[in-house]
C-alpha cells in the first residue's frame, strides 16, 4: 500500500503479529457479517450519525457529550473511537479539550497506506482459466488475479500510482488498464462492468490501512491505542493492535474486544466503588 521508499526495514514485519496465514472471502461482503452481529445482538446501532466534536470537559461530574454533524447530541460514560487512522490523521472529529501532544505525535508519525482496486467483469473468459495472476510487463498495471469460477480480473494498485490515479475518472482508468491487457490479449473483448475503488478520498477512510514508515517503532501502536482525556476516550482499530497484527479485519476486532473489556472493568469498579460508598 506504500511505496518501497517509504517503508521501514526495521519494522516491515512487526504487524504481521503471530497470524497465521488465512485469506478467507465474506459471501455478500464484511457488510453482511456486520449485519447479522448487530441483529443477533441487538445493537443500537444509528446510521447516517457522523460524528463531528467530542467534548470531554464535563468529566467526571457530567457524561461525554458527542455531537454529529446534523447537531443531533448523545451522551456517555465513555467513548470508544474506531476510526480510520486516516481519518484521525485528517483531523475528521474536534476534541474538547484537545488532543494531547502525545497523541497528535503518534498520529501524526504512523505510516498510511493506500491500496486500491480495479474490479472488471467481461462477457467471457479469456484467459486460460487454471491461472492465478496474470503479469503484464507494463510500468503500473503488473498483476491481475483472476476470481476463481467467474469472468473477472482484480487489478490492485497502491502507494503514490494509487494516489495519482484517484484523480482520474473511471473511464480514464479503465481504458489504461484494458490497453495494458491488451499486449499479451490483443483479441479481448471490452469489459462490460467495471468498479474502482478510491479509499484515498473516501472521506470515512482517507486511505487503506496503517504501515510502519521510516522511523515508526513499534512502540508507537501503544500510544495509538493508550485512552486519553483522563480515561474517558479509548481507542481501537487495525491501527492500535499493539498485540498482534496491524492492517487487517482481525486486527480491528481483537482492538475492539480490549477496549471492550477495559471499558467493561472501569464500569464495574464504578459500581464497586458505589456500592462500598452506600
Amino acid at each position: 500500500g506504500s511505496d518501497l521508499t517509504e517503508l521501514s526495514t526495521k519494522s516491515y514485519t512487526q504487524g504481521e503479529g503471530s497470524l497465521e496465514e488465512c485469506d478467507l472471502a465474506v459471501a455478500n461482503g464484511l457488510g453482511s457479517f456486520i449485519k447479522q452481529v448487530a441483529e443477533q445482538h441487538n445493537l443500537p446501532i444509528e446510521l447516517n450519525a457522523v460524528v463531528s466534536h467530542i467534548d470531554v470537559s464535563t468529566r467526571p461530574d457530567q457524561l461525554v457529550h458527542i455531537t454529529t454533524q446534523d447537531n443531533r447530541s448523545y451522551f456517555c460514560k465513555y467513548v470508544l473511537l474506531t476510526v480510520s487512522l486516516g481519518c484521525l490523521k485528517a483531523r475528521s472529529i474536534n476534541f474538547t479539550p484537545p488532543l494531547p501532544i502525545w497523541k497528535l505525535e503518534a498520529i501524526d508519525q504512523m505510516g498510511f497506506s493506500l491500496l486500491n482496486k480495479v474490479y472488471l467483469q467481461f462477457p467471457s473468459i479469456f484467459w486460460d482459466p487454471k491461472l492465478r495472476r496474470i503479469s503484464v510487463a507494463t510500468d503500473l498495471f503488473k498483476n491481475y488475479f483472476c476470481i476463481p469460477e467467474t469472468r473477472i480480473l482484480a487489478l490492485y494498485i497502491a502507494g503514490s500510482v494509487a494516489r495519482e490515479l484517484e484523480k482520474k475518472s473511471d473511464k480514464e482508468i479503465i481504458e489504461q488498464v484494458v490497453e495494458s491487457l491488451r499486449r499479451i490479449y490483443p483479441l479481448m473483448s471490452n469489459p462490460i462492468k467495471w468498479l474502482v475503488t478510491r479509499w484515498g478520498s473516501d472521506v470515512f477512510s482517507y486511505g487503506s490501512y496503517s504501515t510502519f514508515h521510516v522511523g515508526n517503532e513499534v512502540s508507537i501502536l501503544r500510544e495509538l491505542a493508550r485512552d486519553s482525556h483522563e480515561n474517558c476516550v479509548h481507542w481501537a482499530g487495525e491501527h492500535t493492535n499493539y498485540e498482534g497484527s496491524t492492517g487487517y479485519v482481525d486486527s480491528a476486532f481483537e482492538s475492539g474486544q480490549r477496549e471492550a473489556t477495559r471499558i467493561q472493568n472501569n464500569l464495574k469498579q464504578e459500581e464497586n466503588k458505589n456500592k462500598s460508598e452506600i
